[in-house]
């Protein structure tokens, strides 16, 4: 049984395009990320057309299917719904992991928007908890230039550990090597968060009492858990039965070090790994202004200050 499955076709389809197209065992490749970052740009790149646009079971959430022929290989392209975090709080969110769990994606392709580089990256460095086969897509590059930030992508690739590609998908920019990483990808293990002792120490006891197997990592797993994700936790208390509550009780004993919530706490670490990397890979010029709405815009994306 899948991690997250509802037990039902897709339902409600509504068809674009030939909607007799055959997908079924054809690897996967999934698109994640936030709204607004280009997601259905890049989807039909890749696919040329809309094939399926069909509810994911029981909701009323969209969920977006094609197929596209990269190379000599043919692949189903998904494209989920908008995502800001691995811990889900909206339908859209829940419906996009579930899809992640549930569908074993052949590659993951994270699709980020560039100028907003930082609070992209909280979800990058979740899908690399996770041990997700991902590669990152750090599209709206013009957008960024306007604003004058400059990227080195190839640093960056190396301070994450993970392919990192370029991209201006509205006009093709950076398309041709972007279905290049999908063709050759090859999974490489991400850079990790070091949290502080009493997180890791929880982390680690998590994981060597977590039995069975799970679609993702048991540290991402153990991580959800401390962030009290109801899901997951329901998932793990059926999966252990009366030994849940030992993992309860590592959770609990957590919790009384901080006086924030360990979802802060998490996050917040996080950020500090972010900000790291954002400083070495980064560079602003003068030359870049801001209108209003852009200011407006990122402020409401950043991790603190913002409301997903």
């Amino acid at each position: 049984m899948s991690l997250l499955s509802l037990g039902r076709k897709e339902e409600n389809c509504h068809c674009r395009g030939n909607a007799g197209e055959i997908t079924e065992g054809l690897p996967k490749v999934v698109l994640v990320g936030s709204p607004n970052v280009g997601k259905s740009v890049v989807f039909g790149y890749l696919t040329g057309k809309y094939v399926t646009v069909s509810n994911y079971p029981g909701t009323t959430v969209e969920v977006t299917r094609g197929k596209g022929r990269l190379g000599d290989k043919e692949f189903e392209i998904i494209d989920t719904p908008g995502m800001y975090s691995l811990l889900p709080i909206t339908e859209e969110e829940r419906v996009a992991r579930s899809i992640l769990l549930d569908e074993n994606p052949a590659v993951i392709v994270q699709v980020a928007d560039a100028k907003n580089i930082e609070r992209m990256l909280h979800l990058t460095f979740q899908l690399m908890e996770a041990e997700a086969p991902v590669f990152l897509d750090l599209n709206l590059m013009d957008e960024a230039g306007r604003l004058g930030m400059k990227i080195d992508t190839g640093l960056l690739e190396k301070e994450l550990g993970i392919p990192v590609i370029a991209t201006v998908a509205t006009d093709g920019s950076g398309m041709e090597g972007f279905r290049e990483n999908i063709t050759g990808f090859k999974k490489k293990t991400g850079r990790a968060v070091k949290y502080d002792k009493a997180i890791e120490s929880a982390a680690q006891r998590l994981q060597e009492r977590l039995r069975g197997e799970y679609r993702i990592s048991k540290r991402a797993i153990a991580l959800l858990l401390l962030q009290d994700d109801p899901e997951i936790r329901s998932i793990v208390r059926e999966r252990m039965k009366d030994d849940y509550a030992s993992l309860e009780e590592i959770v609990e004993d957590t919790k009384k070090s901080y006086s924030q919530p360990l979802n802060y706490i998490i996050t917040i670490a996080r950020q500090r790994e972010i900000m790291e990397i954002i400083k070495k890979v980064t560079t602003s010029s003068p030359a870049g202004t801001m209108d209003f709405r852009e200011r407006l815009s990122r402020l409401m994306m950043h991790p603190l200050s913002g409301i997903p």
